[in-house]
């Protein structure tokens, strides 16, 4: 089988087709993302911008994957909808399957894509490829239910070319699933990347808004919370005389959105022994609390928490043919925008049986 990969990223359908498939193309304009492809796929020509691809001008192929960009259909964005300037893409999606006519294609997106505009741009989706000649299966797929410790819902959507009805598939929503997998992530992980201990020692302080499980710090006097943060052991640098007395010394003391394991803050909690983590994101900020520790999620613990290998974002190749390692925050944000290999493996499975 052959096929073409939009809307590439980092690889993660790539790394889900079998062995003896053939990939034509690659198409992605992600500068790190391509660093990425390069060395990870040097025999693989990238064809850059899906905008301006000429179609008649690349091999024929049987499979089209792609998850074009969602960041007008999800909850966390604008809500733009299909014709936001991101969403937009799509339409180029519809442009290759009418242009090639391959048989199949597997497309992913958010769950949010669902909901957007009240349920009419997901309509307009599965319209879209009725007209460009695909009969189309579409489920909502979670990572925990194919055995990865993360909690993310895409929507999938696989196409058959031709008026016949897709085959009956409907992959098991597993309940109550216990993943021990997170720990297997996380112990073997060097701790000097803690972000905070109970000991109030904290070498990067960094705060942001907006909510989500974002690492924080507080300073507790007597029940008050004050603003500012002093020294690693907690002694202010210097105490000053106020009325009333003395200032005394404050403590910074760890706190993880929301700030009690007993505390749920829009919706959010800290998770329990053996459940999946939240869902990787783009900017992830996510912690791990150990019992003595909260620090941040180092981007081979994302990697894993993806399905993908050890270190597949650490390296790239740049426009001097030089390699180079890519920087955590990048590798971050390529990981968090990938898609889960396991659950494409799964869906090719399917396809290959149709």
């Amino acid at each position: 089988m052959r096929y073409f990969s939009a809307f590439t990223g980092i690889g993660g359908f790539d790394l889900a087709t079998p062995s003896d498939w053939e990939c034509v193309g690659h198409s992605e304009i992600n500068k790190y993302a391509n660093m990425v492809l390069k060395y990870r796929f040097p025999k693989v020509r990238n064809y850059g911008d899906i905008e301006k691809i000429k179609w008649e001008e690349i091999p024929d192929f049987d499979v089209l994957f792609g998850g074009t960009p969602c960041q007008d259909l999800s909850i966390a964005g604008n809500r733009a909808g299909l014709h936001g300037s991101r969403s937009r893409l799509f339409f180029e999606f519809i442009r290759a399957l009418k242009e090639k006519k391959p048989k199949h294609f597997v497309w992913e997106n958010v769950k949010g894509a669902l909901s957007s505009n009240a349920g009419w741009d997901f309509a307009r989706v599965l319209l879209e490829f009725s007209e460009a000649g695909y009969s189309v299966w579409w489920q909502v797929l979670n990572a925990t239910d194919f055995g990865i410790p993360q909690h993310r819902e895409r929507v999938f959507v696989l196409g058959t070319l031709g008026n016949e009805p897709p085959s009956k598939v409907f992959f098991e929503q597993k309940s109550n699933t216990t993943h021990n997998g997170i720990h297997q992530i996380t112990k073997s992980q060097p701790q000097s990347r803690m972000i905070y201990g109970i000991d109030g020692i904290a070498p990067t302080l960094t705060q942001k808004t907006g909510g989500g499980h974002v690492p924080k710090i507080s300073l507790v006097h007597n029940g008050v919370q004050w603003s500012r943060v002093y020294s690693t052991q907690g002694i202010a640098p210097t105490l000053h005389r106020h009325t009333g007395g003395w200032q005394v010394t404050k403590i910074a003391v760890p706190v993880l959105t929301p700030n009690r394991a007993i505390k749920k803050q829009n919706g959010r909690r800290f998770k329990n022994d053996g459940e999946p983590s939240f869902t990787i994101t783009a900017h992830d900020t996510q912690g791990v609390y150990d019992g003595k520790y909260i620090r941040s999620l180092t981007p081979i613990e994302c990697e894993r928490l993806m399905g993908l290998p050890d270190n597949w974002t650490k390296y790239g190749i740049n426009d001097n043919n030089e390699i180079v390692e890519i920087s955590d925050t990048q590798r971050y944000n390529l990981i968090g925008n990938a898609v889960v290999p396991v659950i494409v493996k799964n869906i090719i499975e399917i396809l290959e049986k149709q």
